[in-house]
Order: structure tokens, then C-alpha cells, then sequence
């Protein structure tokens, strides 16, 4: 009787009841004998124990979970998961209806705790606790010993008894008529052989019995746990099977996001691409459209707030490229190149202050941007602080020697500081660098014709006007210096630069 005694419960219905209960059972059975929660068995789990108490509450069968499904139906509750490993195991199970619940019938229990209808049961009630406890008590103990085997031993000892009493009486009669000298001979002696053998035909057959019944039951029990073991695999399997399918779905879904991730990817630089090509030939509205889907595919890029930004300062809508360069710094607060490209928006509308504030940064975040100090040179030029610029430019040129613009620029700050010998020699690498400079020609050709060179003078101009017959200046300053050559075509040189939109006199 020195089994474990398991108390399974639901602690929020139940757990009172249960712990008077555990005080009760281990008064008798001793503290060591009596467990209520699965993680304080000795040996890990339910099948250490010999009998379990099942209490069973009013809302036992119906509760439900947080999602409003029946608690006994999820696979994870703890109370049918001890329940079902107790059944599959043999170990005696005894219900316990708390203050007047009734046994679940078959049909309202899931699969595996359908045994459970067929055990008996105990009824506590809290106006008569000690009394029930009793009772349980009892069930338990009865349970642990197994009470059939204690029934025939006492049927057993009762007919020895009658047998014995029969044998002694029979024993004093035959003494007692064998001292009155009467002749007797005693019943069994012409029978004993007989009744040997009978009785050892009995004893053999009650042994056959008996080995044949403890076969069968051994079989049985074979036969339940290989059925236990079976149901224990499939269940194990279909688990397995269950979690591969999920990875295998898993797997598909990360596939799929990734695939329309990379297809995103390339849409994006696909749009990004044309747009810039659009901008690049002067479409400006298509390019921006190319540059609004990018933004749509992926918002949070610096890149596609920068190119639509860059399109809308082409088209001289500065307010809306400053709200674009200012979304990319938000994204990137260490773009230089966005910084950069506000600052530039900032001086197209003369606010060179704030250019400057802007190329500040920009350099600040990245010491090797010729852009930067090239645009910072411009910002200072338009304030008239030659010095500054130059000092730019020539950074800008060291950073990048081939840096065609810089040259240029720096050309026209020495120029404005009189010093046409070295704008000529600026221009002249502008040139250089990128022979189809248009604007470093007609600068060269002003400083040649500063300098009374204006044969060299109208040789640039006549190249600038080449590559590019819509350049004012250059027919403007054609002009100019054709009629200090008393050329006769030097009117139609300023009336074509005024028509081109060019203040020529």
C-alpha cells in the first residue's frame, strides 16, 4: 500500500478542495505519498504514481480558454494531458465530485478521457468534508491494495474454518465410539486415496486456472501498451509531420517575401534608372512620375527622394525640391550628398546663408566631397567673397583634379577679381577636361577680349556658339567685340543674344 497518490485538479475551480484533500490524504499516507503537481513527482511525470484523485467542479467539463475553446479539448491542457497519461497507463483513477457535480457521460468527453466515465466515483461535499474525506480515504486505500484479492481471502479463511469445524467434530464422534468398544471404521479411510487424488486434480486445476488467467491478463496488458505505444507513435508522428509542414510552409512564405522583396528591388532601380535618364534629356514631368512609383515601392529610400528632388530643382520648382532633400535628410541625416543638393536649392533661390549652413554640414560629414566645397565656392561667389571661393575651388580641385566645373568656377572668381591671366588658365583646363564646355568658352573669350585679344576672343565665342547655338553670352559678347573690330555683323550678334533672352547693349 506504499504507492504515490497523484491529485489532479483545475486550481481556479477546484485548488481549495484539493488542498484539504492532500492535508487529509497525508495525515494517513504520509506527505511523501501525496502529490499535486506533476513537476514534484519523484520520478518526472504521472506514471510514477499508483492512483490518482481527479476532482471534478461544477464548470470541470465546460471550462473554456482565453480563445473560447473547451479547455479539455485543447492539446496542451495540463489537466486532460495527466488525466489521458494516468488511463493509458493503468494507474487507478478515482473522480471526485465537488459539491454536487456530476460524472461527465462518454459522449461529452474527448477521445482519450473517454474511460473515465466508466470508473467510480466519490462525492465530497463541504458541509460534510470529513465524512467524504473519509470515504476517499477509503477508495484510496482499497485502490492501492486492491480490494478483490482481500474479498477471497476472506472467503477463503471462512471456508477452511467450516471445513476444520466439520473435521473435528467427525474426529471426536469416531474417538468417542472407539472407546465404547463399538466397532466403526473411520469414512475416509477407504476414501482418502481418492479424495488425494480429487483433490490434487483440483489443486492442478485451479493452477491451470489461475496460470491461464494470469497469461490473459498478462497478454492484455501486452496488448494495451503495445496499443499505448502505437497511439503514442502516431500521435508523434503527425506531430513530427505537423511541425515539417509548418517549416515546409514557413520556408515557402520566406521564400515567396523574399522573391517579392528582390522583384521590388528591381522595379525600384528600374524606375529610379529611367527617371534619371527622362531627367537627363529634359523630360522632367515623366521623370518625376518614374521617381513618385519608386517612392511608393519603398519610402523609406534616400536615393528616390534625392533624384525627384534633383528633377523638380531642374524645373526650377525649388519649394518642392527642398521638401524632397529634406525628406532624404530625415532618412539619412548623414547624406552629404543630400545636404549638398538642398544647399544648391537654397542658393537657386539666393539664400546663400542657408547654402552655405547646408555645404557646411555636407563637408563636416564628409572631408573628401569636391562637390561640397565646389558648391560652397559658388555660395561664396554670389556673396562676392572671392577669397573664400577661390580657397574652395582649390580644395575642390585638389580632392579632384579633373574636376572640369571647379576649374571653371574658380576662373570666374579670379576673373571678377581682375586677374584675367588666371581665369585663361583656368578656362583653358575647363576646356581641357571637357572640350565641350560651351560656357568656359565664352568665359575664355572674355577674358581674351578683356585683355584686347579679340581675335582669340571671337575664335571662342564662335566655338561656344557651335556647341551650343542658344548661348546668349556667347553671341552677346561676339557682338561686342566685333564692333571694336568694326566688324558690320556685330548687330546681329546682340540682336540674336537679346532674342535668345540675353540684356545685351
Amino acid at each position: 500500500m506504499a504507492g504515490n497518490i497523484f491529485i489532479n485538479y483545475r486550481g481556479e475551480e477546484s485548488g481549495h478542495v484539493a488542498g484539504r484533500l492532500y492535508d487529509a490524504l497525508a495525515q494517513r499516507f504520509g506527505h511523501n505519498k501525496i502529490f499535486m503537481d506533476a513537476d514534484n513527482i519523484p520520478a518526472g511525470s504521472v506514471a510514477a504514481c499508483d492512483a490518482m484523485l481527479a476532482i471534478i467542479g461544477s464548470s470541470w467539463l465546460n471550462e473554456k480558454d482565453e480563445t473560447g475553446r473547451r479547455r479539455l479539448d485543447n492539446p496542451d491542457d495540463f489537466v486532460a494531458i495527466e488525466i489521458e497519461a494516468a488511463l493509458a497507463r493503468k494507474i487507478s483513477v478515482i473522480p471526485v465530485l465537488v459539491d454536487g457535480a456530476r460524472m461527465p457521460k462518454v459522449r461529452w468527453l474527448p477521445d482519450p478521457l473517454k474511460p473515465l466515465a466508466r470508473c467510480q466515483a466519490v462525492e465530497v461535499h463541504q458541509r460534510h468534508f470529513d465524512q467524504d474525506a473519509e470515504a476517499v480515504i477509503q477508495t484510496v486505500r482499497d485502490a492501492l491494495n486492491g480490494d478483490s484479492v482481500v474479498r477471497r481471502s476472506r472467503r477463503g479463511t471462512a471456508a477452511a474454518s467450516v471445513v476444520a469445524g466439520a473435521a473435528a467434530l467427525l474426529l471426536v464422534g469416531w474417538v468417542g465410539l472407539y472407546w465404547m468398544q463399538i466397532s466403526v471404521w473411520p469414512p475416509w479411510a477407504d476414501t482418502r486415496v481418492v479424495n488425494d487424488t480429487k483433490l490434487q486434480a483440483e489443486a492442478e486445476a485451479q493452477r491451470r486456472s489461475e496460470q491461464a488467467e494470469q497469461q490473459r491478463l498478462t497478454t492484455l496488458k501486452t496488448e494495451r501498451e503495445l496499443q499505448a505505444r502505437a497511439a503514442a507513435e502516431a500521435e508523434a508522428k503527425r506531430k513530427s509531420e505537423q511541425v515539417e509542414q509548418q517549416r515546409l510552409v514557413a520556408l515557402r512564405s520566406e521564400e515567396e517575401r523574399k522573391l517579392a522583396e528582390d522583384q521590388a528591388r528591381a522595379r525600384y532601380a528600374a524606375l529610379i534608372d529611367q527617371g534619371n535618364t527622362d531627367s537627363n534629356a529634359g523630360a522632367y514631368d515623366k521623370a518625376i512620375a518614374s521617381f513618385n512609383e519608386a517612392i511608393r515601392l519603398d519610402p523609406t529610400s534616400t536615393l528616390g527622394f534625392r533624384s525627384r528632388g534633383a528633377a523638380y530643382a531642374n524645373k526650377n520648382d525649388y519649394n518642392r525640391a527642398i521638401a524632397d532633400f529634406n525628406e532624404a535628410i530625415r532618412l539619412d541625416p548623414k547624406s552629404a550628398l543630400a545636404l549638398s543638393d538642398r544647399g544648391v536649392a537654397y542658393a537657386n533661390k539666393d539664400d546663400y546663408d542657408r547654402a552655405i549652413a547646408d555645404f557646411n554640414q555636407a563637408i563636416r560629414l564628409d572631408r573628401k566631397s569636391a562637390l561640397a566645397f565646389r558648391n560652397r565656392g559658388d555660395a561664396f561667389a554670389n556673396k562676392d567673397d572671392y577669397d573664400r571661393a577661390i580657397a574652395d575651388y582649390n580644395e575642390a580641385v585638389r580632392l579632384d583634379p579633373k574636376n572640369h566645373l571647379a576649374f571653371r568656377s574658380r576662373g570666374v572668381a579670379y576673373a571678377y577679381k581682375g586677374d584675367d591671366e588666371q581665369a585663361i588658365s583656368d578656362y583653358s583646363e575647363a576646356i581641357r577636361l571637357d572640350p565641350k564646355n560651351s560656357l568656359a568658352l565664352s568665359y575664355r573669350g572674355v577674358g581674351y577680349a578683356n585683355k584686347g585679344d579679340h581675335s582669340r576672343a571671337i575664335a571662342d565665342f564662335n566655338q561656344a556658339i557651335r556647341l551650343d547655338p542658344k548661348n546668349a553670352l556667347a553671341f552677346c559678347n561676339r557682338g561686342k567685340s566685333k564692333r571694336t573690330i568694326k566688324d558690320s555683323s556685330a548687330d546681329a550678334d546682340i540682336a540674336k543674344s537679346r532674342e535668345l533672352g540675353a540684356v545685351c547693349q
